[in-house]
C-alpha cells in the first residue's frame, strides 16, 4: 500500500492548497454497505469524496482507520508543518462571517485605538 500511496494511484487532494499532495483510502464507516470510499489527505487532514472510477468500492473494506495506521507504521510519509489556509479577501480585506464558510460563527477581535 506504501507504494501505491507513492504512486498516486488513490489520486491526489482536490483542494488547491494542497498542491496536489497525494490521497489515501478511508471509510466512514466500518459497517459494510453503509457508504462507499472516500480518500484522506494527510496534508490538510480533510475527507473527500473521490474522482476516480473506483469509487463504488465499499468503504469497509479499507475500514475508519486505515491512513492513520498507515502513516504511523510509515513516519517517513507524515507531512510536517502548516498546510497554507486560504483567506477570503474582497479588495485587499479579508472576510468574515461569510456565510457558508469555516469563519461563519467566529467573532472578530478589535482593538481599540
Amino acid at each position: 500500500m506504501r507504494e501505491k500511496y507513492l504512486s498516486g494511484v488513490f489520486g491526489v487532494c482536490p483542494r488547491m492548497m494542497c498542491e496536489r499532495h497525494k490521497v489515501l483510502p478511508i471509510a466512514v464507516s466500518d459497517e459494510v454497505k453503509t457508504s462507499r470510499v472516500k480518500v484522506y489527505c494527510p496534508k490538510c487532514k480533510e475527507v473527500y469524496v473521490p474522482k476516480y472510477k473506483t469509487s463504488d468500492v465499499d468503504g469497509a473494506y479499507f475500514g475508519v482507520s486505515f491512513p492513520h495506521i498507515l502513516l504511523q507504521t510509515y513516519p517517513d510519509l507524515v507531512v510536517y508543518g502548516e498546510y497554507k489556509k486560504y483567506a477570503p479577501k474582497v479588495f485587499g480585506f479579508k472576510l468574515f462571517k461569510e456565510v457558508g464558510s469555516k469563519f461563519e460563527g467566529k467573532e472578530v477581535e478589535l482593538e481599540d485605538n
